[in-house]
């Protein structure tokens, strides 16, 4: 009996008749869709294929509901996004869908040790003391802290204000700021609430108020408590400048950087009191105005306390702090404005955060002995409520990278025009026009402009003044085991070299400080620069190491990211001297962002004024170069004619330039496009092998670097020390070659032996194993099968360009692991 013959027959079910027939037709366009969708080559069938191993999970038998369980959490319903262990609460893979036309044929071999790598994956899962590093959530956001040695009515002499030593603990300071920045916008927003926009249902927006404006004291945002060593010992017995001297190569006259306590001026000492301290013994026996020059290089432990003397004495504050959200996907900030140097020991700031947890600091209240000895402070959970009562702030369409923000939270390409390199104008036309503003209206950062431009009509590319100093340090120390001189390190930030010997700390250990480092850096950087709309793109060894696997070198601590001039003056204009903090429920990480003051000459540097800005850890003095690209009349050196096959300029195009050696056309730099670099999003050029091949010879080809072999079968880099243990040197061979030790690991058992033996690399093959497979997956659409650049495939570009999402952090915050984790699990 058919459908229609059992509706009876009324005015009903000519009604119910209708609806069913648009039924009918609404599942048949569905169909015939998904199948034109298929002959497309886009087969939802092939979902995980590639990075799940679905084929073989699905032709192996399940022994238990536990083994079952296992093998559905390697190959995750259609439905979800992420795999996560209820053990350690971890993101495991990200779900990454992987269109047919990608051939993902595997052996007998290959099937059978992604059985076994399966099985150890699972261990992971289930050993989440043992496997720590793979977890990257925060370790202990919770901080017991004795709030009345922080607060003015509780003043003794136990109290921090009094006290010689430093206090220093990330989670305190940001439970108080992001206290202090919740209560100011219910202050603002009662203040203006006859502006009908300031809330949003039962939220304020951020965006209606008066911009916020606090105090701030590098104390309290960076880790100074290293001096406390010397502030507890008595001023006569603390390091002075005559030590410095000493340890500094040739002795010098240190007088040009250092001063002795009881020679600085009175002047000084009054500024630094109305920052909150009290009396000249809180300060080191030496303090340093100014940057040791570099060939008067020092031992890396005093290099390290210059750095915190000079942090705490003479380091400028930022103009202004900008803190970035929970949602990658909708982005927003919250910002606040620094208006005075004050450190928060007896602040109001922390007598406002004690009264909003329901006491009293009134003199006259008798509620006070209340107050307790021992507070909880748990700053994730103070940030959930600022995000739960206030919308966090955007940029309006008027704003310069408004339209560059929203293209590139949709993963867009980006297209370049040649007026986006071109300088505005001369500079001396820039300062009139700035000059013709009252002083008065310019913002922090206009003024900074401004100077910034008088200071560089000053000079020319030939004899401007170096502007970025580096830490530098004895090459010589036989601790200092990269005998490196310490140029990849901010002299004011920094916090010893990545690879100095530490007493305590293992070599794994500082390979973990240098990883965790570089990711949140680089995942910062991106956060900030889409939040803004800063358009910027990886370049050189980043885009190198890209090419490889997606990750980053394990032996290189450079990350240099270009962008067109007129993006650099917006960051200039914008958003120097800004520092910007990580998402509190993230990390603790702050950086930052500095542009170099001769910025505004394009020719090449004879100062090595080639770096145009900086975006820096202020935890290490590690930092992300930044170079614009921009017109001038400077002449491409010989190299560009004698390669011209894989650089070539043209003769009738606008050609570009950095400060140092770097040419490009416009076709050769843009449309950018998106790809991922440990697992954040990143632009990349348009064109990549050729430039690669200009830059470094044997880039693309060489699957050895300083120790370093990379083995294809892990996408991974791993240094010669892990693997010649597991290799027997054939017989009359005098030494184990890389060819040969490369050769072995082709063995998925070689594999497997490797991954037994060695519990780190098991790690980073797990938390890395989706992205470089996610990353052979888009070489094959980018690049022909000889590695070159494939004309850019727009519809397939469109199918998994959704896949560039930024996933859970890849490592552990920096402060976790530095006081917490790595201290509960080293081993010697």
């Amino acid at each position: 009996m058919s459908l229609l013959n059992m509706v009876p027959s009324s005015k009903r079910s000519y009604k119910l008749i209708k609806f069913i027939i648009i039924i009918i037709a609404f599942f048949n366009i569905v169909y015939f869709t998904l199948l034109s969708t298929n002959t497309k080559n886009i087969n939802t069938s092939s979902i995980n294929k590639f990075l799940f191993d679905s084929k073989e999970s699905s032709s192996s038998s399940s022994s238990s509901s536990s083994s079952s369980q296992s093998k559905q959490q390697q190959s995750p319903s259609l439905s979800s996004t992420t795999t996560t262990s209820t053990a350690a609460n971890i993101v495991i893979e990200s779900q990454i869908i992987i269109p047919d036309y990608f051939n993902n044929e595997k052996s007998t071999e290959e099937i059978q040790f992604n059985k076994q790598l399966n099985s150890k994956f699972e261990q992971i899962r289930s050993e989440p003391n043992k496997y720590f590093m793979v977890n990257s959530k925060l370790t202990q956001p919770k901080t017991s802290i004795e709030i009345k040695k922080f607060m003015k009515k509780f003043e003794d002499s136990t109290s921090w204000i009094n006290k010689n030593e430093l206090f220093y603990d990330p989670r305190f300071t940001l439970s108080i700021y992001l206290n202090e920045l919740k209560l100011k916008y219910k202050e603002l927003s009662q203040s203006n609430k006859n502006n009908k926009n300031v809330f949003v249902g039962n939220k304020i927006n951020s965006n209606e108020v008066p911009a916020i404006s606090l105090p701030f004291n590098w104390v309290d945002w960076m880790d100074l408590t290293v001096l406390n060593n010397q502030l507890s010992k008595p001023i006569d017995q603390r390091i002075n400048c005559q030590d410095i001297s000493k340890d500094s190569h040739r002795n010098p006259d240190v007088s040009y950087f250092c001063k002795n306590n009881e020679d600085v001026l009175n002047e000084k000492w009054e500024e630094l009191f109305n920052a909150g301290f009290k009396s000249k013994s809180q300060f080191p026996g030496f303090i340093i105005h100014e940057h040791e020059q570099y060939d008067h290089y020092c031992s890396n432990d005093y290099r390290v306390l210059q750095a915190k003397s000079y942090a705490m004495t003479h380091l400028l504050n930022p103009l202004k702090v900008i803190i970035l959200s929970d949602d990658e996907t909708t982005g927003g900030t919250y910002e606040f404005n620094v208006d005075s140097n004050k450190r928060l020991a007896s602040s109001k700031m922390v007598d406002r955060f004690v009264e909003s947890q329901g006491y009293s600091t009134s003199s006259s209240s008798s509620k006070t002995s209340d107050i307790p000895e021992i507070m909880e402070l748990d700053h994730v959970s103070i940030w959930k409520d600022l995000n739960d009562q206030v919308i966090p702030q955007y940029l309006s369409s008027k704003d310069f990278g408004y339209n560059n923000s929203l293209a590139m939270r949709q993963r867009s390409i980006i297209a370049l025009s040649e007026d986006k390199f071109k300088y505005p104008g001369t500079i001396q036309s820039q300062i009139d026009d700035l000059q013709k503003i009252d002083k008065n209206s310019l913002n922090p950062h206009q003024k900074m402009y401004l100077e910034g431009l008088k200071e560089c009509s000053k000079y020319d590319d030939s004899n401007e003044i170096r502007y970025f100093k580096m830490a530098t340090i004895n090459p010589s120390d036989p601790h200092n085991k990269e005998r490196e001189w310490g140029w990849h390190y901010d002299w004011r930030y920094f916090n010893g070299a990545l690879n100095y010997e530490k007493p305590g700390w293992n070599q794994q250990e500082m390979t973990h400080r240098t990883n965790i480092i570089l990711d949140r850096l680089l995942r910062n950087w991106q956060r900030f620069s889409i939040e803004k709309g800063i358009i910027t793109w990886i370049m050189h060894g980043p885009l190198l190491s890209w090419y490889w696997n997606g990750l980053m070198f394990p032996y290189d601590n450079d990350i240099d990211i270009q962008m067109p001039i007129d993006e650099l003056i917006n960051l200039a204009q914008n958003y120097n001297q800004t520092l910007v903090v990580e998402n509190p429920s993230e990390g603790y990480g702050k950086y930052l962002i500095e542009v170099n003051s001769y910025m505004h000459n394009r020719g090449v540097s004879a100062k090595e004024n080639h770096i145009d800005a900086r975006f820096i850890d202020v935890d290490s003095g590690i930092y992300i170069d930044i170079t614009a690209l921009s017109n001038s009349n400077v002449k491409p050196p010989k190299e560009y004619e004698d390669k011209k096959e894989l650089v070539d300029l043209g003769q009738d195009k606008l050609i570009f330039n950095d400060r140092r050696k770097h040419f490009y056309n416009l076709d050769q730099i843009g449309p950018l496009k998106f790809s991922m670099l440990t697992g954040i999003p990143v632009l990349v050029p348009h064109e990549i092998t050729n430039r690669l091949k200009f830059e470094y010879s044997k880039g693309l080809s060489s699957f050895e670097f300083s120790g370093w072999l990379f083995i294809k079968k892990l996408n991974l880099w791993v240094h010669k020390s892990n693997l010649e243990p597991l290799i027997t040197k054939p017989e009359g061979a005098e030494k184990l070659t890389n060819e040969f030790i490369l050769e072995q690991f082709e063995s998925y058992d070689k594999l497997l032996e490797l991954l037994d033996s060695n519990q780190e690399i098991l790690q980073e093959y797990y938390l890395t194993k989706s992205l470089t497979n996610f990353h052979n997956f888009q070489k094959s659409v980018l690049f022909d099968d000889d590695g070159l650049d494939k004309p850019l495939d727009l519809e397939k570009y469109n199918t998994y360009k959704k896949e560039f999402k930024l996933t859970r952090p890849l490592r552990k915050a920096l402060f976790d692991y530095e006081k917490i984790e790595r201290v509960k699990h080293h081993t010697d």
